[in-house]
């Protein structure tokens, strides 16, 4: 209820501040393509007047098994308000979505410690496994 009022009066607020009226300018496609088959694979891109570069391609991997997932690789750059260029390159299949671009920030690496006790760990799994407790509750 609280969110509703805060939105019907953010909504009022925007309305009385009177007639503002922003012209936005039309951006057109200078480049478009798309292709794509009966076996899941495709290709699309387009490129905008304003800088903007899309581009995707992608198949189905092990198609018609249980192990059939989807694969898509592509990237995408625009000019930022600065007038830099980002981009940024992903890849999206059974693993997930991974993005790389210089403007994404990437965790610290693991210190060199850590890595070596998971690796220990690992290589000896039965040494780290408990039982579960055995219960000796006789409820009526």
């Amino acid at each position: 209820m609280k969110l509703f009022i805060t939105l019907f009066a953010l909504m009022a607020v925007v309305a009385a501040g009177g007639d503002h009226y922003v012209e936005h300018k039309h951006i057109p496609i200078v480049h478009s393509e798309l292709a794509q088959s009966n076996d899941g694979t495709f290709k699309f891109g387009y490129e905008s007047g304003n800088g903007i570069v899309v581009q995707e391609a992608g198949h189905v991997k092990n198609f018609g098994s249980k192990e059939q997932a989807n694969v898509a690789q592509g990237s995408y750059s625009y000019v930022d308000p600065h007038g830099e260029v980002v981009s940024v390159s992903y890849v999206a299949d059974e693993n997930g979505f991974h993005a790389h671009g210089s403007h994404i920030p990437t965790p610290p690496p693991l210190p060199k410690e850590l890595v070596e006790a998971y690796a220990k760990v690992g290589s000896h799994p039965e040494a780290h496994h408990e039982e579960p407790h055995q219960s000796h509750y006789k409820g009526h």
